[in-house]
């Protein structure tokens, strides 16, 4: 077999077990577990331990105890590369175990019981320094998602660029992790399971594009100009830094932000005793010398629940909320508080070194019933001397969240807003000086603020056209032909990207029974399926209290087909029934909206899981409340009467909604952004797919205009096959 196609080999060994004749007796167990036909010569295993001994190889060092609740296992794992791996072993449990809590830890138990760590040695033919730092940073991803992974230890993120073997690393990685699956696949759970993690989407361990690693440099060399290592004395004083991150929806803006947090974390350190509800904050200078003080902010449950879990996992804090939260617990933390405890947003208390703050276009500019400020931003500068803020105005969904126009000219001068041609992708402009707070009432502050554009769109594995007609359909722009999208080939002529799947079902019963096929079949990498829900706009009622109307208290999404054929809001007259499961009705549709199900079997893992990750989900209809800012493999997304088609073009029509937070007016502000708030539900919920989108529209003109445009594209993908069919069997050419 050629050194290209070669397997790699795995052995396992108790932690702490580290001569040569402990390693030779483990890849003699690891060969005596193959089947006879894969049995090795001599020669072939003194070339095995001899890569495993004397070459560079990966290693992973775990324990798994039982969790007394769950009856599960709970592992703590640590990931390492080598060119020694018998020395490393020694130097981790004799001399790092002398600096550092997690190797005494190891070390100490170990000494108590030979089996209390176990340890996994990787090594292939091809491994090189390269090649080994980018298998240790993928296990570092992948086990960072793993729901029983409960404690990861690491200190660096190693995703490489392109080097000599760099083309051959997708193959040898999946090779390792079957391997690593087969032998354990409660702690190396399938890949397509991991690539549906919520978690796996937000890790700090992607390999960023281009675009990104420029930014990320960018903003760390503006760090360290403003927190120099060599400086002694206080640190940066003077206005708050405001650094937006912007770009449009699956441009990779979290997963840079996640990676960035954990190289400020892992590089320039953050707090090492994270402050809790009661301490006090000094508000003196911190110095560079020390550890400075980080936070990730979001203001989403559901990913500050995600944050929390990948912080957990790698030591970023040691429990939840210490350094993720949501913006309002922030301000609380860092505020004098009142006799209630509850912390008061125009008296800040203390100061954080650097904020975070991803999906910021959801912070709200006006107070609600957990703040009661007037805007979060600024609270937040009044609290940080650096912010970093992703931003994307196209999601901006609720009136609360919306900014004044004259603010926003000020915060995104010359078009940085809305114009893509202002500036290179990962390129930071200068420091501005810019005045805020005066037009809400509030104390006027100076913040200095910069920007940096990503553009790449990462999350839809689609052709350039696909991503065009998506857009232009998501900014209510028009609704043109579907383009023909044919995958992307190697040069070889293998398919390395299926084509994406734009279809338009004449039901929404139709497209959930697609939605529900594609989430049964297992997800595989490119060609993924797995998990897909189904979406709508908020055009149905949907309350956090019981529905009386409903047999079941719920609140559902529901239509039915009337005699004509035409599908109508609501079920029929006389129909009372309310959400009926497994119901075959082809003509009824009435589905729950997000929240409302309970499963059937709970396990205590599903609490750690996201809406679309928990399985009985499939039967419910997700929000843009649920959906904002995760993946989906396939989106079904059902649009409701508030966006309709007339006289060939888009209309949001805001009587149609049922969504007071998008269509309620503030009068504090310069115009009416209820259109626009619809608009953007739209582009949130049409932009979740990676590999599909499926679309059904209650209005009949736009189903129409969809239908037909869905149409054009397999009219020509049909001639398309003629040309290849008279090419083939010598026809004439096809005009």
């Amino acid at each position: 077999m050629s050194v290209e196609h070669s397997s790699p080999t795995i052995i396992r060994l108790p932690y702490g077990n580290y001569e040569e004749k402990d390693f030779k007796a483990a890849l003699n167990e690891a060969i005596e577990d193959l089947p006879v036909n894969a049995r090795v010569s001599n020669s072939e295993f003194d070339n095995a331990l001899l890569y495993i001994l004397g070459y560079p190889t990966v290693y992973i060092v775990y324990s798994g105890k039982e969790n007394r609740h769950s009856s599960k296992n709970e592992y703590t794992v640590y990931v390492g590369e080598t060119n020694d791996i018998r020395h490393r072993t020694f130097e981790h449990l004799k001399i790092d175990s002398r600096k550092r809590d997690d190797w005494r830890a190891i070390a100490e138990a170990v000494d108590e019981d030979a089996d209390a760590f176990w340890q996994y040695v990787i090594s292939h033919p091809m491994f090189n320094k390269s090649l080994t730092l980018d298998v240790e940073n993928r296990l570092m991803h992948y086990l960072s998602s793993t729901d029983c992974v409960k404690k990861l230890n690491n200190r660096r993120t190693n995703a490489q660029g392109r080097y000599y073997t760099s083309d051959q690393f997708d193959g040898i990685f999946s090779k390792i992790w079957l391997g690593l699956h087969r032998d354990d696949p409660d702690l190396f759970p399938a890949e397509e399971i991991i690539r549906d993690s919520s978690l796996f989407k937000a890790s700090p361990f992607h390999q960023l594009g281009a675009s990104q690693v420029d930014a990320e440099e960018a903003i760390l060399a503006r760090l360290d100009a403003l927190f120099p290592a060599s400086q002694s004395g206080p640190s940066y004083v003077g206005n708050p830094k405001l650094i937006f991150v912007q770009g449009a929806a699956g441009t990779g803006k979290t997963v840079l932000l996640s990676h960035l947090f954990y190289r400020i974390a892992t590089e320039i350190g953050i707090q090492g005793d994270t402050y809790s509800e009661d301490e006090e904050h000094s508000t003196s200078n911190s110095s560079r010398g020390s550890e400075l003080s980080a936070y990730i902010l979001v203001n989403h449950k559901e990913q500050v629940h995600v944050y929390n879990q990948i912080a957990l996992k790698l030591g970023l804090q040691k429990k939840s909320n210490e350094v993720v939260m949501l913006p309002s617990q922030f301000i609380n933390r860092f505020s004098e508080t009142n006799d209630h405890g509850r912390g008061i947003p125009d008296k800040p208390h203390g100061v954080a070194d650097i904020v975070l703050i991803d999906e910021a276009h959801l912070l709200t500019t006006q107070g609600t019933q957990g703040y009661s400020g007037k805007n979060q931003l600024y609270d937040i500068l009044r609290r940080a001397r650096v912010v970093i803020a992703v931003f994307d105005p196209e999601q901006i969904l609720q009136a609360r969240q919306q900014w004044r126009s004259s603010v926003l000219r000020r915060l995104f001068p010359s078009n940085e807003l809305t114009d893509n041609s202002v500036r290179n992708a990962g390129t930071i402009s200068d420091f501005d000086s810019v005045e805020l707070g005066e037009e809400d009432g509030l104390p006027s502050i100076s913040v200095d603020v910069a920007h940096i554009r990503l553009e790449k769109q990462f999350r839809m594995a689609a052709s350039e056209g696909i991503i065009q007609w998506i857009d232009r359909f998501a900014a209510g722009e028009g609704i043109g032909p579907i383009p023909r999208d044919q995958g992307e080939r190697s040069p070889d002529g293998t398919l390395i990207r299926q084509p994406y799947e734009i279809r338009v079902f004449d039901s929404p019963v139709e497209l959930c029974r697609a939605i529900e096929s594609k989430a049964q079949l297992p997800a595989g990498g490119w060609n993924g399926s797995g998990l897909s829900r189904v979406l709508a706009t908020y055009d149905w009622k949907y309350s956090s209290t019981k529905n009386d109307d409903d047999p079941q208290g719920l609140w559902n999404v529901a239509m039915h087909c009337d005699s004509a054929g035409h599908w109508q809001m609501g079920l029929a007259e006389n129909d009372n029934e309310g959400y009926i499961p497994g119901n075959t009705d082809s003509r009824r549709f009435c589905r729950p909206w997000n929240y409302q199900l309970t499963d059937s079997a709970p396990k205590s893992i599903d609490k750690d899981l996201a809406w679309a990750e928990k399985p009985y989900t499939i039967n419910e209809i997700g929000s843009t409340f649920t959906i904002q800012g995760f993946d989906l493999n396939y989106a079904g997304v059902i649009i409701g009467p508030s966006v309709k088609y007339r006289d060939g073009k888009i209309v949001f029509d805001y009587h149609a909604s049922k969504n007071y937070l998008a269509t309620n007016k503030r009068k504090d502000l310069d115009g009416d952004y209820t259109e626009q708030n619809l608009q953007h539900e739209l582009n949130v919920l049409l932009k979740r797919g990676v590999h599909g989108l499926y679309l059904f529209a209650v209005d009949e003109e736009l189903q129409r205009r969809l239908k037909a445009c869905s149409m054009a594209m397999r009219c020509g993908e049909m001639r398309s096959r003629e040309v290849v069919s008279k090419t083939t069997y010598g026809y004439d050419s096809f005009i």
